[in-house]
């Protein structure tokens, strides 16, 4: 029955791990869980020497001589627990912040059409300058015929022709000719407006130009710049996930030492018999503890971590 109940007590022992303290940067792994360090029987006595591993000395809740019951706390890592429940809550933050959605790219802004130019076009002006070239030859007919009626004239003998004839149609031909200079000055007005017509249409054509090419440049841009956003979505999504994957191996660890941070438990009602303060062990400190269970005493059967 003894061998029993020391195999029992062995087990449930051995099955409980402690977690090593953390820093503020990064999580260390968990310590050793407790050492049987010397189990003796005899006169239905049983002696258990346990080594245990403490943050600080305020987690040993026994002091040598103390009279335990079954199942009492002997050590309790409380504010390593809280240190890391509070990490933990960090974490949690941090991972919820990690998952809110990022923003995704801006649709192309649209680009308004360019209003085509309406079909070039010159009849009015061509028309005009076609009618006032009809005007001018007329009126070269009329001086040409003025001209050689006073050369005939002129070869008469001036005997036979009255004395205003040649003065008056010489008045003729000059008004004659001034009938022609304004003919061929409307015609050369035509001409220019016609002229300044078409150089119209051409720098219209031109403004016409440059507005489809700035569209063009404009829906480029707008192209490369949702590319970019793009790009920026994938990279931050590639972070995200990373940064999930780091804040999620994090809290499996620390899941691990939380689990692991289990009270130590009496496994029977005894009496503390000896304390001794082995070593300080990076941050932890070790701590060896004797435990003589009562005659007649039987093991608890919750095991040695809660």
């Amino acid at each position: 029955m003894k061998q029993k109940l020391a195999a029992a007590l062995l087990i449930g022992l051995m099955s409980y791990s402690c977690a090593g303290q953390a820093n503020s940067q990064a999580l260390s792994s968990p310590t050793s869980p407790p050492q049987i360090i010397t189990s003796e029987s005899a006169n239905s006595r049983q002696r258990l020497s346990l080594r245990l591993t403490l943050s600080s000395p305020e987690d040993l809740k026994v002091r040598e001589g103390d009279q335990v019951q079954a199942n009492q706390i002997l050590s309790d890592r409380l504010r390593e627990r809280q240190r890391l429940e509070a990490q933990k809550r960090q974490l949690q933050i941090q991972i919820e912040r990690l998952k809110a959605p990022i923003a995704g790219a801006l649709p192309a802004r649209p680009i308004p059409e360019v209003a085509s130019l309406p079909p070039a076009t010159f009849l009015d002006e061509v028309a005009e300058v076609e009618r006032q070239r009809v005007m001018v030859r007329q009126a070269e007919a009329v001086v040409g015929n003025q001209q050689r009626m006073l050369d005939m004239l002129a070869s008469m003998p001036s005997g036979e022709l009255p004395e205003a004839t040649l003065p008056h149609e010489q008045e003729v031909l000059r008004q004659k000719q001034q009938e022609l200079d304004q003919a061929r000055a409307e015609m050369s007005l035509s001409e220019a407006k016609l002229g300044q017509t078409q150089q119209d249409r051409q720098y219209q054509e031109y403004l016409h130009s440059l507005e489809m090419s700035k569209r063009g440049l404009s829906i480029q841009q707008g192209e490369l710049q949702r590319q970019e956003q793009l790009q920026r979505q994938e990279e931050q999504e590639r972070d995200r996930s990373f940064k999930l994957a780091q804040l999620e191996t994090q809290m499996q660890q620390l899941d691990s030492q939380l689990f692991s941070l289990s009270s130590v438990r009496s496994p029977y009602s005894g009496k503390i018999q000896r304390i001794v303060w082995k070593e300080q062990n990076d941050q932890n400190l070790l701590v060896e503890l004797t435990l003589v269970r009562d005659a007649g005493g039987s093991a608890s059967g919750q095991g040695t971590g809660e």
